[in-house]
């Protein structure tokens, strides 16, 4: 079993407009390289995501009545993008956040283990009532769409949460301008 860091792709807010509201408690965007901030995602109406922990049958159940849809597959999707932000990303594990909108592209390390915000004691900006389950970032680099790694990393995919075909090795030689 590989032990090395997955990546992962967090899109927040519709559009990725949501990426300057939680890239830091208290400071510009971009983030300077090191600022830690959050990725936060919304589904609210299932709760604290810790309720469910090693049981995803009755997580599914639930998310289905709060979340129907009539294409299994679709369903299946939808209800995996919040597990596996929640019991699949890990501490260590890295993390891009790309915004068209923003016109930045932000990679880091994901710090510690999920946080249900429900009512609000992280004090996030005002914008982010919907988004209740974050992860805190360490961002380590901020790459704007006139860069070239921007279009190498960008298109990650097109769902909320996401694991791209990318390992953590392949995603540092692109942020270090190695390629």
């Amino acid at each position: 079993m590989s032990t090395e860091a997955k990546v992962w792709g967090v899109f927040v807010g519709e559009a990725g407009n949501q990426l300057e509201t939680f890239n830091t408690m208290a400071g510009p965007f971009p983030p300077e390289p090191g600022t830690e901030g959050y990725v936060a995602i919304g589904w609210p109406a299932i709760g604290d995501m810790r309720l469910y922990a090693g049981n995803y049958a009755d997580y599914v159940e639930k998310f289905r009545v709060v979340y129907p849809k009539n294409d299994e597959r679709t369903f299946k999707t939808a209800a995996n993008m919040p597990w596996n932000f929640a019991f699949k990303m890990k501490d260590g594990d890295w993390v891009i956040s790309p915004s068209s909108t923003a016109g930045f592209l932000l990679a880091g390390k994901i710090q510690g283990e999920y946080i249900p915000n429900f009512h609000g004691k992280k004090s996030l900006p005002k914008g982010g009532v919907d988004f209740v389950h974050l992860r805190k970032v360490k961002w380590l680099y901020v790459v704007a769409d006139k860069d070239p790694r921007y279009a190498k990393l960008h298109r990650i995919g097109l769902l909320t949460v996401v694991q791209p075909d990318l390992s953590s090795s392949e995603l540092q030689v692109i942020l270090n301008g190695q390629v």
